[in-house]
């Protein structure tokens, strides 16, 4: 093989390689806004679809829609997911028989705490406070803004995920990463993944 050969080889080597990346990366992207979609329509039936099956063996898929659906229609609570933004999308590794993809992403969450009596101001002040202060814990401070025109707290939220997929191609199912699920997710994932969380 002389030198032109072997660099039109090597040059295509790459072009196919990059090709491939950008392609799976775009499914898991398509699919994982498909996943994000379904439940900022509160469509918690078709957002089952896009988590990885092993969640199910230890969390019943009836048991999670009724926490989604009474999160959601909480008569106490007004709830909105807005503006999901993939952050990152990592290369895919395969572990034993799977691909996995760690991936990032952003969303906006606007909640407001509907109070059925009358409150005293001074009730009303110690409320939001009390709140202001659990939600810092849960989002980190900065990441939550009360605004008191709207009555909505305005929080940032960022997640991380594992795409898991059995080709490293498509058919992407996601797996959201939470420090106070570690037990569980340590059932699921593989140990050289727990890192992440």
């Amino acid at each position: 093989m002389n030198l032109k050969t072997g660099l039109i080889f090597l040059a295509l080597f790459f072009v196919n390689t990059f090709s491939f990346a950008q392609s799976y990366k775009e499914e898991i992207e398509d699919d994982f806004n498909d996943y994000l979609s379904a439940i900022i329509s509160k469509d918690f039936e078709k957002s089952m679809e896009y988590l990885t099956p092993e969640f199910f063996e230890y969390i019943p898929k009836k048991t999670l829609l009724m926490v989604m659906e009474q999160t959601f229609n909480n008569p106490t609570l007004e709830y909105e997911l807005k503006n999901p933004k993939i952050i990152q999308i990592e290369d895919a590794q395969k572990i034993d028989e799977k691909y996995y993809s760690f991936l990032t992403y952003s969303n906006e969450i606007l909640m407001r705490f509907l109070v059925e009596e009358k409150e005293s101001k001074k009730d009303k002040r110690l409320r939001i406070k009390i709140l202001q202060s659990s939600l810092d814990q849960s989002f980190g401070k900065g990441n939550v803004v009360y605004n008191e025109e709207t009555d909505f707290f305005e929080l940032k939220s960022i997640k991380k995920v594992y795409a898991i997929s059995s080709d490293g191609v498509a058919d992407w199912k996601f797996l959201v990463l939470e420090e106070k699920q570690k037990p569980l997710l340590s059932k699921i994932l593989p140990k050289e993944l727990l890192e992440k969380i």
